[in-house]
């Protein structure tokens, strides 16, 4: 597998190479994109890399996928409508959505024929601070967590339009704990569930999804930090294992990871170990087992391996890499992509 990692700091993008247990990796590019890149996000195939620059003039790189060494060919700049601090590509690869925590607004690029972003279309506006779009698995609609309002919005998805897929207004709004802070979203890659990292108060939900009526409905939700952590809650980011069975989750003031089960019956979430990082884990990703993190320290510029023990909940660090000044975001190319 590659794992992709963008430092903010110098403007990088780096391509590792991992073996499938994880235990030995290896950079093999390191491109340089100048700005302060961040966000990325992968085509639904796995040929296209869209990475964010959050540095004026605000825009986006389309870089072509090597299938076979994971390595980065740009191709294309297209300019974005802000300071936009996370993307998603719909399902179907048509359009790329991002959002903006600083303007309060939601916007969408075509992704043209050769999977390279155009200059946007459409832009929506939102509550305070949207810091995250996640499109359906249908790609029907697109939820959006505003951090500043406690709130998630679901917007009309239609990726057949020309120029404006998005409903220009929410056709429905959630309602979050006051003072919890939704910052990022993820489905389940199974079932009807909707996961969300709320950064202020340090805690995960699992909400149920009813596509139809547009609703969702509470579930069960944890906390990150162990009992006795001693500081206040810094959430970033979640992940979810391809078998549905594992969750993960960083805080930036603690520095930890933790996992947690996934349970079906009755829905809720059970922490089962924990390991410290470095500081300021903002990003990170697993594998498509769950059996290997790859955890990126904001501070120290280092990625740090960690493998991951389903029997016992135990993680273990493995390897450390240089990984650029300020590394803030870490993807892995998509299961299946050729």
């Amino acid at each position: 597998m590659h794992v992709y990692v963008s430092s903010a700091g110098d403007g990088c993008i780096h391509v590792m190479r991992a073996s499938a247990s994880g235990d030995d990796v290896t950079e093999v590019q390191r491109l340089s994109l100048g700005g302060a890149i961040m966000p990325l996000a992968f085509s639904p195939d796995g040929r296209r890399l869209h990475a964010i620059d959050r540095q004026e003039p605000f825009r986006v790189h389309t870089l072509a996928v090597d299938p076979d060494d994971g390595t980065l060919t740009p191709l294309s700049q297209a300019p974005l409508v802000g300071n936009m601090v996370q993307a998603r590509v719909t399902p179907d690869g048509r359009w790329l959505l991002s959002a903006s925590y600083g303007e309060d607004r939601i916007a969408a690029n075509p992704l043209l024929d050769n999977g390279q972003a155009g200059a946007p279309t459409q832009v929506c506006a939102t509550l305070k601070q949207a810091h995250a779009i996640c499109p359906t698995p249908s790609g029907r609609h697109a939820w959006v967590s505003c951090l500043g309002a406690d709130r998630l919005l679901a917007f009309g998805l239609d990726a057949t339009q020309a120029t404006s897929p998005l409903s220009p207004e929410p056709l429905a709004t959630h309602a979050c704990r006051p003072g919890s802070g939704p910052r990022h979203l993820a489905f389940h890659p199974h079932r009807p569930w909707l996961f969300v990292i709320n950064e202020l108060d340090g805690t995960l939900d699992l909400l149920a999804f009813d596509e139809a009526a547009l609703s969702l409905t509470p579930l069960a939700s944890a906390r990150i930090l162990p009992d006795g952590c001693g500081v206040a809650p810094w959430s970033a980011e979640l992940r979810i294992s391809a078998s549905g069975e594992w969750l993960f989750a960083s805080d930036r003031r603690a520095a930890l990871i933790r996992a947690f089960r996934i349970h079906d019956h009755p829905p809720r979430l059970t922490p089962v170990g924990h390991i410290e990082t470095e500081a300021l884990p903002r990003s990170f990703a697993a594998s498509p087992c769950g059996s290997t993190l790859f955890v990126a320290s904001q501070e120290s510029g280092r990625l740090s391996v960690i493998g991951f023990d389903a029997r016992t909940g135990q993680m273990r660090l493995q390897q450390q890499l240089a990984c650029g000044s300020s590394p803030t975001w870490v993807e892995i190319r998509p299961t299946g992509a050729p």
